[in-house]
């Protein structure tokens, strides 16, 4: 058999070719499988080292984070117990330090700023406007039923006592009389404290509080008021209605004893003056006018010189004397006692009898509450030593102040004094 290049092709070698080429292809197969399974093993072997390498590093970061977690507690832990011991530490010397003077003061201070600032924070909260429904401020006080709120003046409220109080010490209100709310705004007594509150605010803010002239009207008034409230304290113990009552029952068998004139007074310096009033008095003068321009007597002046009704024994001996020797409506000759020269008419003359207690009760009040008074005014001066200086110039002209002629002082005998508080 030819073969396309000339030769002649025989049957023995085209099967010796055959095992030849299969002999190769299984070769190449061979190296080929070889070669996969070589691939393979490296990919496999390359995969585990990629697996295992991470692995170790997630083990390995693992190890550290917790190490690193541990650390970081551990130096929490005695961070804070460092904090703890600094602050037990300095605990410890603050209680050490209080006790000493400066830490009284520091603790003295630090009360003071608190309680202020706890009082304006409160304050503020108290002058919030409320908050109704629609969500719109609405200008309502609290709801104060035993002293119910008036005004409000820059977030302060103004109490129905503080306006009471004002409109007693200006004398808008008579003693004994009760203030409402509805008659303070019709009286418009609200309007008239806040007035003088606006001004007076006004005022400080100007400085005028430190004028000598406004600050010596400002002690006087403060005086005034002080000296008011001692009095009513020291009246409100020594008149009261068992004193009353005590007092009736001790002396109203006095009231049997003797006759009784009642007189009214002018008392003057001098003779001359004495004299005077006597031919004013004839002319037509008016006793009771001239008394409250004239006389010196502060507790009897205001009344007309208006003395009262009293017994012989009651009165100072000379000024008992020329009262019932003085027939009723008739002027006594002008006389002398130790406070001065007297003017003296006869009003009117009784016999006693025992008086009912409610005719005199009002009366017995009274005396009490001017001895109450009187023998305050002694006991204060005799403590603080109190001496007056008169100008020699008018030393001839000056006299001591007459005092009520009910009191003690111008008795022969103490306790007969009280048998006047009956008449």
């Amino acid at each position: 058999m030819e073969t396309p290049d000339g030769k002649e092709f025989k049957g023995g070698q085209a099967s010796q070719a055959v095992r030849v080429a299969g002999k190769a292809f299984g070769s190449a197969a061979l190296m080929l499988l070889s070669a996969i399974w070589a691939a393979t093993l490296m990919l496999l072997r390359a995969i585990w080292k990629v697996i295992i390498t991470t692995w170790r590093l997630a083990a390995a970061l693992d190890s550290a984070l917790w190490r690193a977690t541990k650390l970081l507690l551990r130096k929490s832990i005695n961070g804070v117990g460092y904090a703890v011991q600094l602050v037990a530490l300095a605990f410890h010397y603050l209680l050490l330090w209080l006790p000493t003077r400066w830490g009284r003061a520091y603790s003295a201070l630090s009360g003071v700023i608190l309680a202020v600032a706890c009082l304006s924070i409160i304050d503020l909260l108290r002058a919030g406007p409320g908050i109704d429904t629609a969500g719109q401020s609405m200008l309502r006080p609290p709801v104060d039923e035993s002293d119910p709120i008036l005004a409000r003046i820059e977030g302060r409220y103004v109490h129905l006592s503080e306006i009471e109080a004002a409109s007693r010490a200006g004398g808008f209100l008579r003693e004994g009389e009760a203030l409402t709310p509805e008659t303070a705004f019709q009286r418009e007594l609200v309007q008239s404290y806040v007035e003088q509150r606006l001004l007076a605010r006004a005022a400080l803010g100007d400085g005028m509080q430190r004028s000598p002239q406004v600050l010596r009207r400002v002690n006087a008034a403060r005086d005034r008021v002080l000296a008011a409230a001692f009095l009513d304290s020291r009246i409100g113990d020594a008149v009261s209605p068992e004193s009353v009552r005590q007092l009736y029952n001790s002396q109203r068998d006095v009231t049997l004893l003797g006759d009784q004139v009642r007189v009214r007074h002018i008392l003057v310096g001098t003779g001359a003056e004495a004299e005077e009033i006597i031919t004013l008095l004839n002319d037509g003068g008016d006793f009771a006018a001239l008394a409250r321009e004239r006389s010196l007597d502060r507790a009897t002046a205001p009344l007309g010189g208006e003395v009262g009704w009293f017994n012989s024994a009651i009165m100072a001996p000379t000024f008992s004397k020329v009262a019932f020797a003085t027939s009723p409506g008739e002027l006594a000759r002008p006389f002398q006692t130790e406070f001065g020269w007297h003017v003296m008419e006869v009003l009117g003359r009784r016999s006693t009898n025992a008086v009912p207690f409610v005719e005199v009760r009002d009366n017995i009040a009274e005396f009490l509450r001017l001895r109450a008074i009187d023998r305050t005014i002694k006991e204060l001066e005799r403590e603080s030593q109190v001496v007056y200086f008169v100008p020699e110039v008018e030393a001839e002209d000056t006299t001591l102040s007459l005092p009520d002629l009910t009191a003690p002082d111008l008795v022969d005998r103490e306790g007969s004094s009280e048998e006047e508080a009956l008449n």
